[in-house]
């Protein structure tokens, strides 16, 4: 998954506007965060550090690289991500998996295709 999608995906979960995530990040207008999530412009650090001090919840493995959950599953009480945070990791982990089984299932079909033409199985 691009970095531009994570975006959206973050976005997305975290429920509000492209305006109001933009604003968070210091940016009046949100254009840069839209030509980012069109991918036209990929982003840039100072960009990315402004995300994760602006939502210190986000887990930047996650952000970075798409590895990991969205959001950081911390010891503090009083930093603790909500049950809809975690209900929504839950979800983008369940959707991720749902894309790796229609991949396998798809290669899979592939190679069984191929094995029948070469005669390897009826």
């Amino acid at each position: 998954m691009t970095i531009h999608l994570r975006l959206q995906q973050l976005i997305d979960s975290l429920g509000i506007s492209v305006l109001e995530f933009a604003r968070q990040l210091g940016e009046h207008r949100g254009e840069k965060v839209y030509h980012i999530l069109h991918g036209r412009l990929k982003p840039r650090y100072d960009t990315l550090e402004k995300i994760l001090v602006a939502y210190p919840q986000v887990n930047g493995d996650w952000l970075l690289r798409g590895e990991g959950l969205m959001f950081k599953v911390l010891s503090s009480p009083s930093a603790a991500i909500t049950t809809e945070e975690r209900l929504r990791n839950m979800e983008f982990l369940l959707f991720q998996l749902n894309e790796r089984v229609a991949l396998l299932q798809q290669t899979n079909d592939q190679l069984l295709a191929e094995m029948k033409k070469s005669g390897l199985v009826k």
